[in-house]
C-alpha cells in the first residue's frame, strides 16, 4: 500500500496588507519567484478555516463577531523549512520593506483554526514578546 502524501497549497494569506501598501509589489515578486499564490483576506474571511483559505476555498457566509487587531499579517502555507524554500521566501519578503509584523507558517493544528482564531493568537504572541519594548 502506497502512502498518500498531501501537499499543502503554496499560498500566503495577507491580512491588512494589499496593493496599496508599501512593499506589496516586492512581496508579489517574491511570491512569483517562489511559486506562492498571494491571497488577500479581510473581515469576510474571518470565519474561514486557515487551511481552506490557503486552498482558495471561500469563507462561510458568516463572520464571527470579534474585533481582530488591524496589525498586518502574512500566513504562509506549503513551503518547506528543510529545503530552504521557506527561508528564501521570508528573506525576500524581509528585503521588500513591507510592514508585516506578524508572520506565521500554517501548521497541522492551525490549518483547522478559523482565521480570526489564528490572528488573535498571533497578536497575543506578538504583544507578549514585545511587552516593554515599544
Amino acid at each position: 500500500m502506497k502512502a498518500h502524501i498531501v501537499r499543502e497549497p503554496r499560498c500566503a494569506l495577507l491580512w491588512r496588507f494589499d496593493d496599496s501598501c508599501t512593499g506589496y509589489e516586492a512581496v508579489e515578486q517574491a511570491a512569483r519567484r517562489c511559486g506562492v499564490t498571494l491571497r488577500t483576506v479581510g473581515n469576510g474571511d474571518l470565519g474561514g478555516l486557515v487551511g481552506d483559505l490557503c486552498a482558495g476555498k471561500p469563507a462561510p457566509d458568516f463572520a464571527p463577531l470579534i474585533a481582530v487587531p488591524e496589525r498586518p499579517a502574512m500566513i504562509v502555507s506549503g513551503l518547506s523549512h528543510q529545503n530552504g524554500e521557506l527561508g528564501r521566501f521570508i528573506d525576500l519578503v524581509g528585503k521588500s520593506g513591507a510592514d508585516l509584523p506578524l508572520r506565521a507558517m500554517v501548521t497541522p493544528t492551525s490549518k483547522g483554526w478559523t482565521l480570526s482564531q489564528l490572528l488573535m493568537e498571533l497578536n497575543q504572541e506578538h504583544d507578549a514578546v514585545n511587552e516593554g519594548k515599544e
